[in-house]
């Protein structure tokens, strides 16, 4: 991927205004939780959710919720590069809207939008990313809408903050059943061979359980957690091997001064933690000031021309310095 950073100023002002509008919800006393929704496995009630965005996809998917095949879990594996995840998504949601991109070029992937979901009773949102050439996919799982930076944003905040604060005082995620759905129908699409989660937020609790349920793989950023009651449901019956195969297969991006984590956490972070430079920054809570630091964390893992010629004069068999968290 091109990583581009984000302009500061920009990415201020949209973290400002999205800060401004939690704290607006926050005095309003939130507004009225979302219905009641079962947090049982994948059923037909969701066998739509995935809706196409290309004119050349059919108007409905073949493939419905379900519990995946062994040979569906088989497609789950990680590929993109999990410090430029922050930048895709906040070029995918919040990049410029006039003029989308046709494509997202990330590493040796070039990523086009195949289909969209969305459940506007729990707030759930999401995009399923394809790279025809490998059929490796991303889903991308939405966090909370900001007011002052998307369309309806004002009544997706709140209905997101919610589900938030259903989740973090034990009544449950209500997208966690949306999400699944979502994701078990992406993974018997024949079109997608490969597959990994994206979760920012809210949305990192999709992921997170998804990775405990299924051994999904992917990079979860502003991390929420995982409920301890859905930890130990899908642990079967052993929390460590549970915690060890999470560790594997999810790479959680931090910033310490992310306070909003901490505060509306549901739960244990299940990922293997990478920190961020530029820790303060993290207050904001905002996918730009993620993605400012995880390409910061990018360039100072760059080698220098000094770095590159060193490793070249190494003795034979040394191990060249490798990248956390790939």
């Amino acid at each position: 991927m091109t990583t581009r950073r984000p302009a500061s100023s920009h990415a201020l002002r949209r973290a400002a205004a999205g800060w401004a509008g939690l704290v607006l919800a926050g005095l309003a006393g939130c507004a009225s939780a979302p219905p009641g929704t079962s947090h049982g496995p994948a059923d037909p009630g969701h066998a739509r959710v995935l809706q196409p965005v290309a004119p050349d996809l059919r108007g409905d998917s073949a493939c419905r919720a379900h519990v995946p095949t062994p040979g569906e879990l088989a497609k789950q594996r990680r590929v993109v590069d999990p410090l430029k995840v922050p930048a895709l998504y906040s070029e995918v949601f919040y990049g410029r809207q006039d003029a989308p991109r046709p494509a997202y070029a990330v590493d040796q992937l070039r990523l086009r939008p195949h289909r969209r979901f969305e459940d506007r009773d729990t707030g759930l949102s999401g995009v399923v990313l394809l790279d025809a050439a490998s059929g490796h996919a991303l889903i991308l799982f939405k966090g909370m809408d900001r007011p002052f930076a998307e369309r309806g944003g004002l009544g997706g905040m709140f209905t997101d903050l919610g589900g938030v604060l259903r989740a973090r005082f034990g009544g449950g995620n209500p997208q966690l059943p949306g999400g699944e759905a979502a994701y078990t129908e992406a993974l018997c699409e024949p079109a997608i061979r490969s597959i990994e989660t994206v979760g920012y937020s809210m949305g990192s609790q999709v992921a997170n359980y998804l990775a405990v349920k299924y051994g999904a793989r992917g990079v979860v950023f502003a991390d929420m957690g995982v409920d301890a009651g859905w930890l130990r449901r899908h642990a079967g019956g052993d929390l460590a091997v549970a915690r060890a195969l999470a560790r594997e297969h999810v790479v959680s991006l931090s910033l310490d001064g992310d306070f909003l984590v901490r505060a509306f956490g549901v739960g244990e972070v299940v990922g293997t933690v990478v920190s961020l430079p530029g820790g303060l920054a993290g207050a904001l809570h905002q996918p730009e000031i993620y993605a400012h630091a995880a390409n910061e964390l990018i360039r100072q893992l760059q080698p220098t021309d000094d770095a590159v010629a060193s490793a070249g004069r190494q003795q034979p068999g040394a191990a060249p310095a490798r990248r956390p968290a790939r």
